[in-house]
């Protein structure tokens, strides 16, 4: 479209004006001789014959129609720089109306933007003024505006809880070495306390062969005896076992 249209009305606007005036200059002059002659008056200075007069009014008519050709051109330019102009304010016009239609777009995505509950509102964040306080530089370097405020303490949580899931994996890690120990020693002690059932057997089973009966075979047989007769678990039984729950309760468990 172009620029320059303002100062082409402008220009058209004032040869219109001035070729009116032109006209209108002629068309008094016409009138003046026209109404000398009528009124049998002396005719003006320089037409002193009827030839002067014939010429002088052909001369204006041409004037005229000169006057009348510009006028029409000017007029023709007018109405385009006219329609170039109303063209230019409908095109500004339905451009405001859009650009209106964008912003009333851009405050209602706004709206609904602050009114939306996000995720992140129910995450359990460590609150600001710890993070203030404890969190290293790098992640308040940008937290001018609540919504970088907001990205910083989530890229802390983030960090916070990656740590504490890192320290989790290594207790893990601990308590199942502690377990196996512990299984380990279990089964030891299992192990001895089978070997120990199977000595005392032995050993009664040799006594009695050669008649011997020693007081720990014949102890360790009335105990058996009256554990079994009183339902009670045998002396030796209860020595092992004392001895395999001391050895667990010396392994623990890690508190994770």
């Amino acid at each position: 479209m172009d620029c320059d249209t303002p100062e082409n009305t402008t220009t058209a606007s004032s040869n219109i004006s001035a070729v009116a005036s032109q006209i209108e200059a002629l068309c008094n002059n016409v009138e003046r001789i026209a109404a000398t002659i009528a009124s049998g008056q002396s005719l003006p200075a320089g037409l002193d014959t009827t030839q002067d007069v014939l010429h002088t009014v052909t001369s204006t008519f041409v004037d005229l129609r000169v006057l009348n050709r510009q006028l029409h051109e000017d007029k023709a330019t007018l109405s385009a720089s006219v329609d170039e102009l109303k063209l230019k304010t409908d095109g500004l016009a339905l451009e405001l109306e859009s650009k209106q239609r964008e912003v009333s777009y851009i405050r209602k995505e706004i709206d609904t933007t602050q009114r939306q509950e996000t995720t992140y509102q129910t995450i359990d964040l460590i609150p600001e003024q710890e993070f203030l306080e404890t969190a290293p530089d790098e992640f308040k370097d940008d937290i001018d505006t609540p919504h970088k405020l907001m990205l910083s303490r989530l890229r802390y949580e983030i960090k916070q809880r990656d740590m504490q899931m890192e320290a989790n994996k290594e207790a893990k890690a601990v308590r199942d070495k502690l377990r196996q120990i512990k299984r380990k020693r279990i089964e030891k002690l299992e192990k001895i306390d089978g070997h120990l059932q199977g000595y005392i057997k032995t050993m009664t089973l040799l006594g009695r062969s050669f008649g011997i009966t020693s007081d720990h075979s014949k102890d360790a047989e009335e105990g058996a005896k009256d554990a079994a007769d009183d339902g009670e678990e045998p002396k030796e039984h209860k020595r092992v076992r004392a001895v395999r729950e001391e050895g667990s309760s010396r392994i623990g468990s890690p508190r994770v």
